[in-house]
């Protein structure tokens, strides 16, 4: 920024001193930046006696600057300049990460900060310009995206690249990448009963429902397993196999098979024990028997 200044005829410049300065002209604090006895203070620097210079400008250098000069006279004069400066933040898109049921509404927003305005935004996914022209599916398209009747075609990298006046074409500015994945929805029948599994693409998981259903299978197995043993106890204690092998009993004393006679006259049936000597030993599941005089044996 150039002070500008013309000195009266035989007058001599005594001193020259930039400030930063508030809208209505007064200084910014009493520090000046740099002046003809302080050429040089960090980023800035006095050149050419009068001209200021700011190195590695920054955004909070925009605003106005004062050049003050003092002549031997001790007249003084101010000359102002204003600073604009011209600047792009990288966009930052959120969420990172989004998933969407089918047919759902999925957005991505980001908030574009720079001067001039306006600020253009246009999104990209998997690398390549979004065409966003129909706007059912895309009723905005600026700060938020937003994406109707989500399918699995939306699914995949999304980002954006902002613009101004001052920095266009490649000199824009790309965001950070984020991901819309898209959840599809799978059902099974199985007893009567709905089972959902739900995840993105390849992925799922079972919900209750399924869980409720694989149990209740357990159970109606389990009680029909249940079931054939009771009958099975219950077949075996009217009809008990008998041995065909010898045992020995505790005294030692050895038994033959189990002999099963039926009794002509009441047509009873009985089973007994016998030993090798044909001798009568123990009983096993003995029905009745009688004898001609009615009695029981």
């Amino acid at each position: 920024m150039t002070c500008n200044y013309t000195l009266v005829s035989g007058d001599v410049l005594n001193q020259l001193v930039w400030f930063r300065a508030e809208d209505d002209g007064n200084t910014v604090g009493k520090n000046s930046l740099v002046s003809l006895v302080e050429t040089s203070n960090g980023r800035y620097s006095l050149s050419n006696d009068k001209d200021l210079m700011i190195s590695t400008v920054e955004v909070n250098d925009a605003g106005n600057y004062l050049c003050r000069i003092v002549t031997q006279n001790v007249q003084t004069a101010d000359d102002y300049d204003e600073l604009i400066v011209q600047y792009l933040d990288t966009p930052v898109v959120t969420p990172a990460q989004l998933s969407a049921k089918m047919d759902e509404t999925a957005e991505f927003s980001t908030v574009p900060v720079g001067f001039p305005t306006p600020i253009t935004i246009t999104w990209i996914k998997d690398d390549v310009i979004l065409d966003v022209s129909d706007m059912k599916k895309y009723p905005n398209s600026d700060a938020t995206l937003t994406i109707n009747n989500v399918n699995e075609t939306d699914a995949g990298v999304y980002k954006c690249r902002v613009e101004n006046a001052a920095y266009m074409g490649e000199e824009g500015k790309l965001s950070n990448t984020v991901k819309l994945i898209t959840v599809a929805e799978f059902t099974t029948t199985s007893i009567s009963s709905k089972s959902t599994i739900k995840g993105p693409k390849s992925e799922g998981v079972c919900n209750s429902t399924g869980l409720v259903v694989g149990m209740t299978f357990v159970g109606v197995f389990i009680g029909f397993i249940l079931c054939l043993l009771v009958g099975f106890i219950i077949i075996r204690k009217s009809n008990p196999k008998v041995p065909t092998s010898k045992n020995t009993n505790q005294s030692g004393q050895e038994y033959m098979t189990y002999v099963e006679e039926t009794d002509k006259e009441t047509n009873h049936t009985y089973q007994d024990l016998q030993k090798k000597d044909d001798n009568q030993a123990v009983y096993v599941n003995v029905k009745a028997k009688k004898d001609k005089n009615n009695i029981h044996v």
